[in-house]
């Protein structure tokens, strides 16, 4: 009788052989990746190794990865080199690769770039031909399945930023040979639906599963919207046909959802701002021309004959004041001058002189001016301030 494993037991012998096995070490296989995953803070890549029948996952870690010298993605052929072990606790194999060669380009990928430049070539792409989306949009349109994850997250943002705008949904399928007709369709409503903007999009997946919006009947139908169309269909590093045919590509369906509505709060913030400001404005401006009204009344009032009348008495008495008071000191300036002169002149007369004990000597009525002007025996008469002496030299 067979002994009783539990589950863990059994991965864990199942694992154990396999890695004992050295024909799953370093066994090189090919085949076209999918689900294409590089995890940017560890560095580990993980993807899907397909062929036209099977598939298998894989992992390439971060020592392995840096050694690479192209960069992987979905829709590549390759060549890797890799172990086969088994994840226990799924109890899953996949292989854990070491090496990874390109080996040309995928069929998908080469089909997706042919119809890039073809459509680029006629004008499809064209950046002047972008419409642009209306700022305060009442109606927006999203195509999408009416299953898909994305659609609550875009109806949850639009309700919580943007509550007033109203949101009408065009089903259709997303993935599947019949996805491109259906998206076509649902497009042709909601550009007849009297829409503002319409969403395009769906969540992400592998390249076969976008391959609905690298069709060229899609990229046609955005490119003929007359309604601004935002394409959100994957992840941010996904990129379709129908992104480059869209006028705005939004890198998911929540940023699509942010892109296409304001934020009212921020609106009504920003009404709020302003209605003070043009309040601020506006009592200014009353404050200026009440200012302005009183001066042209106070001009008014002053130009009025009696006014004037009043006005150039008033300046004549001043006037009249100003000149009087002028005329009162430039004569007391004269008058102070008139002083000043006649003191000086009195001061050089022979009478002043004479009372400060001076003298003047006369003879025979001639005024001496030096002692050789006399001799022994000449009689004289000397002057005083108080009267006059008669002398003779000896």
């Amino acid at each position: 009788m067979s002994s009783l494993l539990t589950v863990s037991q059994l991965n864990r012998y199942i694992a154990f052989r396999i890695k004992e096995d050295k024909q799953l070490k370093g066994i090189l296989i090919s085949g076209e990746i999918s689900n294409f995953t590089n995890h940017t803070k560890s560095g580990h890549l993980y993807f899907t190794l397909k062929d036209s029948t099977s598939s298998v996952k894989a992992v390439m870690f971060a020592s392995a990865a840096s050694q690479l010298r192209f960069v992987p993605a979905s829709g590549m052929r390759v060549i890797i080199s890799a172990n086969v072990q088994v994840y226990e606790r799924d109890g899953v194999y996949q292989l854990y690769v070491n090496d990874m060669q390109p080996d040309g380009i995928g069929t998908l990928y080469i089909a997706f770039e042919q119809l890039k430049e073809r459509l680029s070539a006629e004008g499809l792409f064209d950046e002047s031909l972008k419409k642009p989306l209306p700022e305060f949009p009442t109606k927006i349109g999203i195509v999408t399945s009416i299953e898909a994850a994305a659609l609550q997250d875009m109806l949850n943002i639009i309700s919580r930023r943007y509550p007033i705008a109203e949101v009408v949904i065009y089903p259709c399928l997303v993935q599947g040979a019949s996805a491109p007709e259906s998206i076509c369709s649902a497009l042709k409503r909601a550009d007849s639906g009297e829409n503002d903007i319409i969403i395009i999009g769906r969540g992400g997946g592998s390249l076969e599963d976008l391959m609905a919006f690298n069709s060229e009947s899609v990229a046609r139908a955005i490119f003929n919207c007359e309604t601004p169309v935002i394409s959100a269909v994957g992840h941010e590093t996904d990129t379709t046909i129908a992104d480059y045919a869209a006028d705005l590509r939004a890198p998911t369906p929540s940023a699509a959802a942010e892109l296409a509505v304001p934020e009212l709060s921020s609106l009504i913030n920003f009404f709020n701002a302003s209605q003070k400001v043009l309040e601020k404005k506006l009592i200014d401006k009353t404050v200026f021309l009440r200012l302005q009204l009183e001066n042209r009344e106070r001009s008014l009032v002053s130009a009025e004959p009696k006014n004037r009348i009043e006005n150039s008495k008033k300046l004549l008495d001043e006037r009249k004041h100003r000149l009087h008071e002028l005329l009162k000191i430039q004569t007391e300036l004269k008058s102070a001058e008139l002083r000043a002169k006649i003191s000086a002149l009195d001061n050089l007369s022979p009478t002043k002189i004479m009372m400060r004990g001076y003298s003047l000597v006369y003879k025979d009525d001639k005024l001496i001016h030096s002692v050789s002007e006399l001799k022994t025996g000449d009689n004289i008469s000397v002057k005083l301030h108080d009267g006059e002496i008669e002398a003779a030299i000896k």
